[in-house]
């Protein structure tokens, strides 16, 4: 490394903000001079993907030779895949002590696995021990503040205890919905569970279905309501759904997650924001319109979501956003629909949140 004068710092901290997270131009700045080797280095390693086991265990190695760089990760995302049956080096990072740590992603953990063709989720019950008490031990950090979970079947009891400013779910499964969990987290038995749930508070949560089948909520999941402990303390709720079909009654999940939120939220409640992001695909051409209208209008998830405004005691609720995008093919012998009338049934449904003023209701039907 080539010895230099000394830099300014502001000139280094200006440098290094406008390479941003280029590692290949962290990895050159780190060579200019010493000065600009731990700021470098802070950048480099601010953010970790975990993906292989080679790469794993290299990054062991550095971690565990050069500990002060395990303070500077904010950020891990897994993205892991192997053939083998264990993954002693991904436990083996996870299990280090990352201090300061605010973001944490699973997108996927592959083990033992044909990569291309095996397109299953991950689930947890298929992880070591050691794994388990490894992610577990992370996401109940006390620094962590944003949490990814993505395709991956986890346990409800899993979000015991959290804290979290975000909690992004994307076509999350939850695997003991239909077990013995399931029976003891309904509204009727919830109370205990509750209580030991209490301590866990979010912020924030967006939950996304791409597709609803995948979820397993549509078919074969809960038909009544159940306690889920991330929601308890929500102040901001969000669920997008982009599904590859036209119909409400294809939205049960609707209807589970604002039976499930009523159950769940304390007393006095702390919503504030509730948004709804819907988008229906018709691909048919003889669609009828019509009964889309009565599936929208009769659809369960209305009363549910009405009665939010009177439950918990003390609702802080103070705005509902309900998108709706409706795309399908172009036909010369079926008339444009209006968008009023995509509106209209939500909003006869939901007397109460319109009464209050509180609800925006908007419609984008496209050819």
């Amino acid at each position: 490394m080539a010895n230099s004068v000394a830099i300014p710092q502001d000139i280094i901290d200006n440098i290094i903000e406008a390479v941003g997270d280029d590692s290949r131009l962290l990895k050159n700045c780190a060579l200019v001079s010493s000065s600009f080797l731990l700021p470098s280095r802070k950048r480099l390693f601010s953010q970790i993907s975990l993906r292989d086991d080679q790469a794993c265990q290299r990054l062991h190695q550095f971690l565990v030779e050069n500990p002060v760089i395990q303070s500077f990760v904010r950020s891990i995302a897994i993205r892991y895949q192997t053939f083998q049956l264990n993954c002693t080096s991904l436990v083996a990072i996870l299990q280090l002590t990352f201090c300061y740590l605010e973001s944490f992603s699973i997108i996927d953990i592959n083990i033992g696995k044909q990569w291309y063709w095996d397109q299953d989720p991950s689930n947890w019950n298929d992880f070591s021990s050691e794994l388990k008490d490894a992610l577990s031990t992370i996401i109940h950090s006390s620094t962590l503040k944003t949490l990814y979970l993505t395709e991956v079947s986890v346990p409800i009891m899993l979000f015991h205890g959290i804290h979290l400013t975000k909690l992004v779910l994307h076509s999350l499964l939850l695997n003991d919905l239909d077990g013995e969990q399931s029976r003891l987290l309904t509204s009727a038995a919830s109370e205990g569970v509750a209580t030991t749930a209490s301590h866990t508070v979010i912020d924030q949560c967006v939950w996304n279905f791409d597709t609803v089948p995948r979820t397993r909520f549509s078919t074969s999941g809960p038909t009544e309501p159940i306690f889920l402990p991330f929601m308890c303390r929500l102040r901001v709720f969000e669920i997008r759904i982009d599904p590859s079909s036209a119909m409400m009654r294809d939205f049960h999940i609707l209807s589970f997650l604002m039976g499930s939120l009523r159950v769940s939220l304390t007393s006095p409640a702390t919503l504030e924001h509730l948004k709804f992001d819907i988008v229906f695909f018709g691909n048919d051409n003889h669609f009828n319109f019509y009964k889309f209208y009565n599936d929208l209008r009769d659809a369960d998830v209305w009363s549910h979501l009405d009665s939010i405004i009177t439950h918990p005691t003390g609702s802080r609720l103070q705005r509902v956003d309900i998108n709706i995008e409706y795309s399908f093919r172009y036909d010369d012998d079926v008339m444009e629909p209006d968008e009023t009338l995509v509106m209209e049934p939500v909003l006869d449904a939901l007397p109460l949140l319109r009464e209050k003023g509180i609800l925006f209701v908007e419609a984008d039907i496209a050819w």
